[in-house]
């Protein structure tokens, strides 16, 4: 923006300020107090906790200034995308804009005119900033304007006035288009923000832009250009709150070494939302003001050349910005676009604050498997109408599949939420929210929806299972139950038993899991018949889980093997009869402790002998033994409560039952469930 000689009168217009008076937040002057005061009013900032608004949110209006620094024909469009402020010192004024944009086509309905005296067209170093503060109000933030154009500084103050806005005066020197924010907390300014207050701290300076925009994280660079405006609009602007477009230039530019360290400074700070910036680049080689543009609702208008390099810089628009039109602008022959001066500076937004606002932290990048993803919103309505319950939701969709949707559920205040399940190691996830209100009101988060949604990666699985389990201290031939308790973070898909005798050959079985029975217990039956000379029983357990690849885990562990002696006791005794020749069972099975049914152990053909019963838990350990009568022609029966030889009720899983009658052994196996 070209200017004459405002070093020296900046400071006569600070010597000549009246002393700051302090207003309540929703006061503003009376109209004839602002034509005679001293150009700007310090008020206390906004209570609570406060929230700028993005150029790139939602707006209502736009403000421009007649005399236009615009084409006329902007003008038209601008008013086909949202209504248009129109700043006018007088009533001819007002005719004179009125016949032209008459002339030019724009649709008048569209149209409105504030009287009030200004200096110059740039709105946008002049105008009102906004926030909304703790409350949810919306609010103007002035501040003082860094030229000595009295009249353009007193515009936050008319604008507030006239519209009946909350009015905070931020005590600064600041200027419009030396100010990007995202909206949740994080502004960038070159560093005439701490030059241009001499009087301050950088530590003050940053206080004062907290204490009244609610900026949390402060980015103060260096002006890369290095011209006299040290605007961040002639090199940069944020396009939503991960986004950043940066100028570039050929090596041989004079300033190449200084844009390019600017770039790798977003490139290499995170965003609010806790990762990287994404950062778009476009060429400027004859330092066309391509960064200089006018984001208005789904619209975007970018200042134009006519040279070869404009549609490569609309069409990195186009890819920053899915499903925005991108509209590229002219200069006025009578106001030309320059590097330092161009559209964005002669034009500024003004936030619709009714906005309907999604607040939501994004799930971004790699993340461990879970059962459940949780994704919460809060869900802010500043018209103040009803939300609508149906299109509130979450869509998703996993990988390259179709998009899916789930709705948001009301959780308090206003935070609302969905809780997702079914993912996989190793699946991308790509999601939007969406919402509406009955004041015919939408948003989604982020901006471009499915154009260009939140994504994140749900990392490989790389924990194996964890495998628990008691080994018996010796065994004997005859049939045993192996049991173990495996857990994963995710599943198990599949654990056996391997065993072998001395350096015989290996068997391998499943072992088996009861959806029903007790969690995480697998089990595996393994009849065993060991011949003299056998000295010991090797086994080993293996549990996969379903990772692909899986995740696998042994006990004891990978190559090694469990060594258990082997009792040789009876086992050469020939004359031992086969338990097939005999019935046991028991019923119910599975047996439930603390049913009012015993547990029945039966025998059948087991005559002219005294039983006795033993019950082993799967560790081999005797938990219970009783001898019973002898037995008749009928055989004999058992009756167990589930108690351990000391009273105690036993812990669920599988037993072993063995009955033994004199030269006969008879043995079966129960699942003890709670």
């Amino acid at each position: 923006m070209p200017e004459r000689n405002w070093l020296t009168l900046i400071f006569l217009i600070v010597a000549v300020a009246m002393s700051p008076v302090l207003l309540k937040a929703d006061q503003a002057l009376p109209g004839d107090q602002l034509q005679n005061y001293g150009r700007f009013t310090e008020t206390p900032p906004p209570e609570g906790s406060v929230r700028p608004i993005a150029e790139f949110e939602p707006a209502s209006h736009v403000m421009i200034r007649w005399p236009l620094g615009i084409p006329l024909s902007l003008v038209a469009q601008l008013a086909n995308t949202a209504r248009v402020i129109c700043l006018v010192s007088s009533t001819s004024e007002q005719n004179s804009a009125t016949s032209s944009f008459n002339n030019a086509g724009v649709n008048m309905a569209k149209v409105d005119f504030m009287t009030a005296a200004t200096d110059s067209y740039w709105t946008r170093d002049y105008g009102p900033w906004f926030i909304f503060d703790g409350n949810g109000d919306y609010g103007v933030v002035d501040f003082r304007y860094n030229r000595p154009r009295p009249n353009d500084n007193l515009i936050p103050q008319v604008f507030a006035n006239q519209l009946g806005l909350d009015y905070y005066g931020m005590n600064l020197y600041q200027t419009g288009g030396n100010y990007m924010c995202d909206g949740i907390g994080t502004a960038a300014q070159t560093t005439i923000a701490y030059t241009e207050n001499p009087s301050l701290t950088q530590t003050q300076v940053a206080q004062k832009m907290h204490d009244y925009l609610g900026i949390e994280n402060f980015h103060v660079l260096p002006d890369p250009n290095d011209t006299y405006i040290n605007h961040i609009d002639c090199w940069g602007k944020f396009l939503a709150p991960d986004k950043v477009l940066i100028r570039s230039v050929p090596s041989n530019h004079a300033q190449f070494d200084e844009i390019e360290q600017t770039a790798a400074f977003f490139a290499s700070t995170n965003c609010t939302w806790g990762y990287p910036y994404r950062v778009y680049r476009v060429n400027t080689p004859q330092n066309q003001p391509y960064t200089n543009s006018l984001i208005l609702n789904k619209r975007v208008f970018v200042p134009i050349m006519n040279s070869t390099y404009d549609a490569a810089a609309l069409q990195v628009y186009q890819n920053a910005m899915p499903g925005y039109e991108i509209i590229g602008v002219t200069g006025s022959g009578y106001t030309p676009w320059e590097s330092t001066d161009a559209l964005h500076c002669r034009t500024h937004e003004i936030p619709d604050q009714h906005m309907l606002e999604i607040r939501h932290q994004p799930l971004h990048g790699q993340f461990e498997i879970s059962p459940t993803w949780e994704f919460n919103a809060e869900l802010i309505a500043h018209s103040g109408q009803a939300l609508i319950t149906d299109s509130l939701f979450i869509a998703y969709k996993v990988n390259q599949g179709i998009w899916q949707t789930a709705l948001l559920a009301y959780n308090s205040g206003n935070g609302y939420g969905a809780t997702l399940s079914g993912f996989a190691p190793g699946d991308t996830i790509r999601y939007y929210l969406h919402a509406a209100d009955q004041s015919g009101r939408a948003a989604d988060h982020p901006l471009f929806a499915a154009l260009d949604p939140h994504v994140f990666v749900i990392s490989g699985d790389t924990e194996a299972p964890i495998i628990m389990h008691n080994p018996p201290t010796s065994i004997t031939s005859g049939n045993h139950i192996f049991s173990v308790t495996v857990s994963d973070n995710v599943s198990v898909s599949a654990v056996c038993l391997r065993y072998k005798t001395d350096d015989g050959p290996i068997t391998e079985i499943p072992m088996l899991t009861d959806p029903e029975g007790p969690p995480n217990y697998w089990w595996a039956e393994a009849d065993l018949q060991f011949e003299a000379g056998s000295e010991f029983f090797h086994y080993q357990i293996e549990a996969r889980d379903g990772a692909n690849p899986a995740n696998i885990a042994t006990y004891p562990f990978p190559g090694e093997w469990l060594n258990i002696p082997i009792d040789l006791v009876s086992i050469s005794d020939d004359n031992i009869p086969q338990p097939e020749h005999y019935s046991l069972w028991t019923y119910p099975n599975p047996y439930h402790i603390g049913s009012t049914a015993y547990l029945t152990i039966e025998c059948k053909d087991v005559v002219n002998y005294t039983p006795m019963l033993n019950i082993f838990n799967s560790r081999g350990q005797l938990v219970y033994n009783e001898s019973g009568p002898v037995s008749s022609t009928d055989g004999v029966k058992f009756l167990w409560d589930g108690l351990d030889m000391w009273g105690r009720k036993t812990a669920p899983g599988i037993y072993f039952i063995r009955v033994d009658a004199d030269a006969i052994t008879l043995s079966c196996k129960v699942l003890i469930m709670e």
